[in-house]
């Protein structure tokens, strides 16, 4: 069975101390998190090819792998972005559903 693929930007509050998703919304529909499953960090470089990696060329991301209050889990992530005086960059992500 194929894992549904969606990589399309979503809205996200947060909740508590350590600023974690409570909701998201895709479009007109709105997703509650029951759970944070997982959560981990990514600062490499992807799948493209580099003939000399920069530091600036790095991912700056925060994964969350969530179960929604009707079960279904959901990987979603925070797009950083390398300057963090910037909260406009900052953007999240629905990656996939699985």
């Amino acid at each position: 069975m194929a894992v549904p693929f969606f990589d399309k930007q979503i809205k996200v509050s947060l909740k508590g101390k350590l600023r974690e998703p409570a909701s998201f919304k895709l479009g007109e529909q709105e997703f509650t998190v029951a759970e944070v499953l997982e959560m981990w960090h990514d600062f490499g470089f992807g799948k493209s090819p580099l003939r000399k990696p920069r530091w600036w060329q790095r991912r700056h991301r925060t994964y969350y792998r969530i179960r929604t209050t009707d079960g279904e889990v959901y990987e979603i992530y925070r797009e950083r972005g390398t300057n963090l005086e910037h909260p406009e960059r900052k953007k999240w992500f629905l990656s996939k559903k699985l």
